[in-house]
């Protein structure tokens, strides 16, 4: 008979939560600032094929790696009940990939360092992951859950802070995103110990776990990748839609980004809050459930919205909808692994369907009649959404 979960060490949820926002702030500016920069520089002529070779190649090996990764934490929790160390060794190893970035002179050099960088993101990535499983207790995971959702914002935060006047070149941009996510991630890695307070423990037999049915897991996978789907979506098309509705003087970048802001702000509250009530009440699903509908009310209101402040609240009750789901879902798969001591590698299986929607907008193109207009796409979305929705809360177990 195992032990029961000791208690969360003091200082855990901070420290976690501030390593967590390091992670994006160790890839955010890179993906969509530097990157684009350093593309430019090596081969302007040819800059949107070689990013999206670099975008393509990036997913793939960052697929590959994450499972890698989540399986070789597994060992070290089993052997030691930590993960911490990939942590470590992935922090260093990001540093190395950025000098070599910073140094690639021709498209195949930096092809071959962003591969390099995708291992090392995804060193850190897997485990930090599985982390939350291993030390949050199933009534906080909700309440965890929602506060990573400030991960985003901080991480788009941190493009503007390494692309600030003082840090003018290449070199002092790469510098300083390594030293602003180190400073964000060592905190954790000195201070904090491991102890399973979220059940299991590092020794413990798999077959003394939960059985949770396959077809559970499996729903749980398709539902995060269709509302991954449809949130991707909403990110590629959603500037031209607010522009085609902009009737004011100027261009739309400035109302769009001011628009963008206030929504991020709100979707941080709400999903704070959606995970703290979610742990009160002792339920995702019903959450799952409303999250769902306010994606699909957002997404069709989005489409028939004539003008460009229906658009923007549409676009804020979608964004709201899609945090509270992704967070809440997050908290309700961490309830579902089958066992403790697989949490690293089950994780970043569900971590595939961050990656596979890459290919969602050239699909999206494809599918849509040509003339037809961007408020089709969101229909098209809302009822990938719903069927995402209906999914999860055809989930069985809930415990």
């Amino acid at each position: 008979m195992n032990a029961p979960p000791v208690a969360t060490p003091r200082g855990f949820v901070a420290l976690y939560t501030l390593a967590y926002c390091g992670l994006f702030v160790a890839f955010m500016p890179f993906v969509s600032i530097l990157l684009q920069v350093k593309v430019a520089a090596i081969d302007p002529a040819n800059r949107v094929t070689l990013l999206g070779q670099a975008v393509l190649g990036g997913a793939l090996i960052a697929s590959i790696a994450n499972i890698a990764a989540g399986w070789l934490s597994d060992i070290g929790w089993r052997r030691s009940g930590s993960r911490r160390l990939p942590i470590a060794v992935g922090l260093v190893l990001i540093a190395i990939a950025f000098a070599a970035i910073h140094r690639a002179q021709t498209p195949g050099w930096l092809l071959a360092a962003i591969a390099f960088w995708q291992v090392a993101l995804n060193l850190m990535f897997a485990p930090m992951v599985a982390v939350i499983a291993d030390e949050v207790p199933d009534a906080a995971k909700g309440r965890v859950s929602g506060l990573l959702g400030i991960s985003h914002p901080i991480g788009v935060l941190s493009a503007a802070a390494v692309t600030a006047a003082m840090f003018a070149g290449e070199g002092a941009r790469f510098a300083a995103n390594v030293a602003l996510a180190a400073v964000m991630i060592l905190p954790f890695l000195l201070f904090v110990r491991e102890r399973g307070a979220g059940g299991g423990s590092a020794g413990a037999d798999a077959a003394a776990a939960t059985v949770v049915p396959r077809g559970d897991l499996i729903r749980a996978w398709i539902a995060r990748l269709a509302m991954q789907v449809a949130g991707n979506g909403l990110t590629a098309y959603a500037f031209f839609h607010f522009a085609d509705r902009w009737r004011g003087e100027g261009d739309a970048a400035g109302p769009v980004a001011r628009a963008m802001a206030i929504v991020t702000a709100v979707v941080v509250v709400a999903t704070i809050l959606a995970g703290r009530w979610s742990d009160r009440v002792g339920g995702r699903k019903p959450f799952l459930g409303g999250a769902t509908l306010l994606v699909v009310a957002g997404l069709i209101g989005m489409a028939i919205a004539p003008g460009f402040a229906g658009a923007a609240i549409g676009y804020g009750v979608t964004q709201t909808g899609l945090s509270v789901f992704l967070a809440l879902h997050s908290a309700l798969a961490m309830q579902l692994l089958p066992s403790s001591r697989t949490r690293g590698r089950d994780l970043a299986i569900l971590n595939l369907t961050n990656t596979l929607p890459a290919c969602v907008p050239p699909l999206l193109a494809a599918l849509v009649p040509a003339g037809a207009g961007l408020g089709a796409v969101f229909v098209v979305l809302a009822l990938v959404a719903a069927g995402g929705g209906l999914t999860a809360l055809a989930i069985r177990s809930e415990h």
